[in-house]
């Protein structure tokens, strides 16, 4: 949560505005007083489940970023071209106690 002085918003309307649109809230103060909290609208109260919510929580404190496109086709059935053994290494890794 971001507070932020009268003038300072005003100046930086459009960044305090993208924080909010991220999911952020930001409070405004006047004379080192907060007078009023900006909050995101929508989104978040219609998301209704749980899951939706924690996605959001997540996305606000910037652990994740939601994609804005679609997946190319066929992208599931591609495998990664390894010429190792992966799993191998994992049972090695964990029977030498690292």
């Amino acid at each position: 949560m971001s507070v932020v002085k009268v003038s300072d918003l005003k100046n930086g309307l459009s960044h305090y505005l993208r924080l909010v649109r991220r999911g952020e809230s930001v409070l405004v103060s006047d004379r080192n007083r907060v007078i009023a909290r900006i909050d995101p609208a929508g989104d978040v109260a219609s998301a209704g489940t749980d899951d939706a919510l924690w996605l959001d929580d997540l996305e606000r404190r910037g652990i994740v970023r939601r994609g804005a496109g679609k997946l190319p086709r066929g992208w599931l059935g591609r495998r990664p071209k390894v010429k190792a053994d992966v799993v191998g290494a994992l049972i090695e890794e964990r029977q030498n106690g690292r």
